[in-house]
């Protein structure tokens, strides 16, 4: 099963590692404080290993 889902988030390179399923389920179970800001999701998700961040370099 290939995935490689990516999208950009501010100068961020952003790609899933599981399906988007697995994903909305742990956003669902964490708190709402942690849900509110867009960062503390995609610093979450990537410290459990669900998505991969690179980042972008400007040219």
């Amino acid at each position: 099963m290939f995935l490689a889902d990516s999208f950009v988030v501010g100068n961020l390179k952003v790609t899933k590692l599981v399906g988007q399923e697995q994903i909305d389920s742990f956003v669902a179970a964490l708190p709402q404080e942690k849900r509110a800001d867009v960062k503390d999701v995609i610093t979450a998700l990537h410290e459990a290993g669900l998505i991969d961040i690179a980042e972008q370099m400007e040219h």
